[in-house]
């Protein structure tokens, strides 16, 4: 096609470009550095390890580590403020390209917690095994006392064989890619804890518990679990139930491209999925990276980290009497200190709502419980048997906090651009991947991206482009493809980006 290598001998003057093209959108301001110190001797040394080593960003090393421990940590407390129980369940949301080695960081961050889930898992089979005999031998012994001559024996038969053994807890403790339905049952049969991780976010964001038909529950149902552990189950087939006490942490990665698609979900936003979510998107690492030859199974930061993970997700968490999976965690208060700076900062985030904040307010009403729920982290981690926490853990906390409400000042603004001028970055997208320099409406409209194949929309998403620079109209137009066409625009290349 002519369209695809034309001759732009002889091209009237007045489609030449006379200045430089401007942004569609708000360019995203540089990322801040993460705060790996704030994380503590032991979380930080094992991210600052992963971040040195594997020579990730340093975010999203931050991130993964802090998740991990909350994951290991929600089963054990609860932070109590004003009687107000906040759970130790944090959600991450962190954002990076396609080889940022998102993967790599995650298998180090949760070695610990997948090495405990193989050992369950193991366990369970052989308990299963010993649980289908008994329940085998259960039945035949029902059948044998219903067969007996009168009501009254058969009553004292049943009596005697007391209840059917009940099947072992599942051994689950990451899932990553469940249905809602999936994860009820899950917390139905399983332990009362357990963590949604995800290194590729796209499998679950764009699965079937986050598609058009069931994001509102998804999410609805997510939050409430976040708030205070609860959901309830109201089914035709097996009854309704209604389930307290459980806890969930969660870490989505993602690449930039779908972060930009659901950081600009109204729906997300406003049912609260998105603002429960500690945003990171750190700066690039990658083609400033060296191979290192080492091995990171014997580093002693990583060392002392996997077994403090290992003592917090194995610590038998405290029950609810007579019940198998139903949280009851202790309460860690806070020191007048730590509670005289926690209100100030829960003052402060909240007067930053009129102004840096103001664009999130859905991010910063929650600070203060995100302040909270860190600083209990931290504390246990540090100390599995501690009952307060100190101001250092929520000044420590605070840092972390900010910097995820800044993160979310820089992202979310950036990230929710109008349509049209999503359509004019993926027509200009389409001109360069196509090797496209003069472009034509009708070709668009044939061959361009399914999004811009109405007239309106075409014409609106050119305009978005003419207006910022990207491209240029030929007045009276070109033959192209053996035709005069009318509309044709000449595009910028790459290059000028």
């Amino acid at each position: 096609m002519s369209s695809l290598n034309p001759k732009l001998e002889g091209l009237p003057r007045h489609a030449a470009f006379a200045s430089a093209p401007e942004s569609l959108r708000r360019p995203l301001p540089p990322a801040a550095k993460y705060p790996l110190k704030a994380l503590g001797s032991l979380l930080g040394g094992a991210a600052q390890r992963l971040h040195s080593v594997v020579q990730a960003p340093a975010g999203l090393c931050g991130q993964a580590i802090l998740a991990a421990a909350s994951l290991a940590a929600q089963s054990n407390a609860d932070v109590s403020i004003s009687g107000n129980a906040e759970p130790l369940s944090l959600w991450h949301l962190t954002i990076g390209a396609s080889g940022e080695r998102k993967s790599a960081v995650d298998q180090w961050a949760l070695r610990a917690h997948l090495d405990i889930e193989r050992g369950r898992t193991d366990a369970h089979r052989l308990a299963m095994a010993s649980y289908e005999a008994e329940l085998t031998a259960y039945k035949a012994a029902t059948r044998a006392a219903e067969r007996k001559k009168d009501a009254t024996a058969i009553r004292g038969a049943l009596r005697d064989l007391g209840a059917p053994p009940e099947a072992p807890l599942q051994p689950w403790l990451i899932a990553s890619d469940p249905t809602m339905e999936g994860l009820h049952k899950v917390f139905q049969g399983g332990g009362p804890a357990i963590g949604l991780f995800n290194d590729d976010a796209g499998d679950f964001l764009g699965g079937y518990a986050m598609n058009n038909e069931n994001r509102t529950k998804s999410a609805a149902g997510l939050s409430k679990l976040w708030d205070d552990g609860r959901f309830d189950r109201v089914r035709a087939g097996d009854g309704a139930s209604k389930h307290c006490g459980r806890r969930l942490a969660l870490h989505l990665m993602m690449q930039p491209i779908i972060a930009e698609s659901v950081l600009s979900d109204d729906l997300l936003i406003g049912q609260g999925f998105l603002s429960r979510c500690l945003l990171a998107w750190p700066a690039s690492s990658i083609g400033t990276r060296k191979y290192l030859d080492v091995d990171l199974r014997s580093d002693p930061d990583l060392v002392r980290y996997w077994a403090r993970m290992r003592d917090l997700v194995e610590a038998p968490p405290r029950l609810r009497y007579g019940t198998r999976n139903e949280l009851e965690p202790r309460a860690l208060t806070l020191t007048p200190r730590a509670m005289a700076y926690w209100i100030e900062v829960k003052d402060t985030i909240e007067r930053a709502m009129l102004g840096d904040y103001s664009g999130i307010h859905a991010w910063a009403s929650k600070g203060g419980s995100q302040v909270a729920r860190i600083a209990g982290v931290l504390t246990l981690v540090e100390d599995p048997d501690a009952d307060v926490i100190e101001l250092d853990a929520i000044e420590r906390a605070t840092e972390i906090v900010t910097y995820h409400l800044d993160e979310a000042a820089r992202i979310v603004g950036t990230s929710s651009a109008p349509t049209k001028i999503k359509h004019a970055e993926l027509l200009l997208r389409w001109c360069w991947e196509t090797g496209r320099t003069l472009l034509y409406s009708s070709d668009a409209l044939r061959n361009g991206p399914n999004a811009i194949r109405t007239a309106d929309v075409f014409t609106a998403a050119v305009e978005q482009l003419e207006s910022a620079g990207w491209a240029a109209r030929v007045n009276g137009g070109l033959v192209l493809d053996g035709k005069h066409r009318a509309r044709v625009w000449r595009i910028r290349p790459e290059s000028d980006a």
